[in-house]
């Protein structure tokens, strides 16, 4: 069965400061006709840990962000919820209203990132790749509210108590507990246009580099 996505319930967030970058997200998801899309304003004002690397000084934000539209949606409710943040575009040529969610996922990474190079994509051979090890959080979609607990538990660890930014925390220890999908080619990805100091778009547009899904009958024909 396939699931159009412009119906998810979908939160993205954004500083209350960014008035242009609000406007386009408005824009943006009304384009592309997404009937369930709500503002969050962002969580500001927590600093980060002293000696923190240019860029991402915001990194405690962002993640509580992330944490706080989780526990005011699935959390609450167990409903699926999209999560976008302010800096997404989507990419026409991948754009597909309508996807078949596997049965099994519990997370859809409709944004992903090359990050440290050290991930895991796997084709299995139905239009989608299962995932371990990747970065970014511009565009998950969330399913499974024990996954989501998982992102909000590993992410705090990741943030205070190892000083770095949450979406390391789920790549390594939450993605591989999971079924985490993500589509061959990202739906949406981290605008250079939207940044004025870190530029993800050349790590977030384009696909993973992937691996066939083994198989038995490879072997003897």
């Amino acid at each position: 069965m396939k699931t159009d996505i412009r119906n998810v319930r979908t939160r993205w967030i954004n500083v209350d400061k960014d008035e242009e970058k609000a406007r386009l997200m408005v824009e943006l998801l009304n384009q592309y006709e997404f009937t369930d899309h709500e503002r969050f304003s962002a969580v500001t004002g927590i600093d980060p840990h002293e000696g923190v690397n240019r860029g991402e000084e915001h990194y405690r934000n962002c993640a509580e962000s992330h944490f706080k539209v989780l526990e005011e949606t699935i959390m609450k409710d167990g409903k699926p919820v999209m999560i976008l943040e302010d800096d997404v575009e989507i990419e026409p040529p991948a754009w597909t209203a309508e996807v078949p969610i596997p049965e099994d996922a519990d997370a859809i990474y409709f944004g992903t990132s090359h990050g440290d190079r050290h991930y895991e994509a796997i084709d299995m051979n139905n239009g989608w790749l299962k995932i371990k090890r990747v970065f970014s959080t511009h565009a998950i979609l969330h399913i499974n509210k024990e996954f989501s607990r998982r992102v909000i538990e590993e992410g705090k660890n990741h943030i205070y108590n190892l000083n770095r930014p949450f979406d390391v925390g789920i790549a390594y220890s939450v993605q591989p507990e999971f079924n985490v999908y993500a589509p061959k080619v990202p739906f949406f990805y981290q605008a250079d246009s939207k940044n004025t100091l870190n530029k993800w778009e050349g790590i977030t547009r384009n696909r993973l580099h992937s691996k066939k899904k083994f198989s038995t009958r490879t072997i003897g024909g």
